[in-house]
């Protein structure tokens, strides 16, 4: 199906179809997918705008995914919020009711935001789904340091912007450790008190320890949604805060 369903039959066939793949909802389960849908229907189909924010529950991500919800909620008439926060479904156990939750709310939301720190865990699989046609008009991706945007003279006279290098780095640095040591030393050279340890902490605290990067699937779907301007990079919480004014 390329069009949103426009009443419960069609959700229905859409469900069976296109998410459970010929799967059978025996007549329990549809008539609770369809009280489903009739207790979500003020949240659904309400004349409030209504953002479905998509990405990492691990900690340190799950940080920017709230910075983003009160950016977003911050919009006159707006409802942003999160899959873990809605109701669960109470469906059979051999139906997939993570997977159907997610579509029923993906299929109603007026924009689908995703905050992409990295190619592992379910906000990758998110990022596979909202590629379908259905939702790919309403989807708006913000992977963290695709791009590389502070150079080495620029960023020397503020600790904030050397801060965002180390981040940058550590997305793109065949050897970090040495990367990181010539940019401490370069900053002291400029007067700031920042040392290799303290870029080390940083990261840490930033990205939880991981090495972050994004495999060649990622970034060519990435290209396709940079293509039709629904993708934008970014590397500190202010300028994910920024760049989610792209969001209609």
């Amino acid at each position: 199906m390329t069009k949103i369903p426009e009443n419960t039959e069609e959700l229905t066939d859409f469900i069976l179809n296109d998410v459970l793949y010929g799967l059978e909802l025996d007549p329990v389960d549809s008539e609770r997918l369809l009280s489903y849908m009739r207790e979500r229907h003020e949240h659904l189909f309400g004349p409030h705008s209504t953002y479905f924010v998509l990405g990492s529950y691990e900690s340190p991500f799950k940080y920017r995914l709230d910075e983003a919800l009160d950016v977003l909620n911050h919009r006159h008439d707006a409802y942003a919020y999160l899959l873990a926060t809605q109701p669960d479904l109470n469906v059979s156990d051999d139906i997939p009711d993570l997977k159907v939750k997610f579509f029923i709310h993906a299929l109603y939301a007026d924009s689908i935001p995703l905050i992409l720190e990295h190619d592992t865990g379910g906000a990758v699989a998110e990022f596979g789904r909202i590629e379908r046609p259905t939702l790919l008009d309403r989807a708006y991706l913000f992977p963290r340091a695709q791009e590389e945007h502070y150079d080495d003279e620029s960023l020397l006279p503020t600790e904030d912007a050397v801060l965002a290098r180390s981040v940058e780095l550590a997305y793109h640095a065949d050897d970090l450790d040495g990367e990181l040591d010539a940019l401490a030393e370069r900053a002291r050279d400029h007067g700031l008190n920042i040392s290799m340890q303290d870029l080390d902490s940083y990261l840490e605290a930033e990205l939880g320890g991981r090495t972050p990067s994004y495999s060649g699937v990622i970034t060519d779907s990435l290209v396709h949604l940079e293509a039709l301007d629904q993708c934008f990079s970014w590397t500190t919480t202010e300028e994910l805060e920024e760049q989610l004014s792209n969001v209609p």
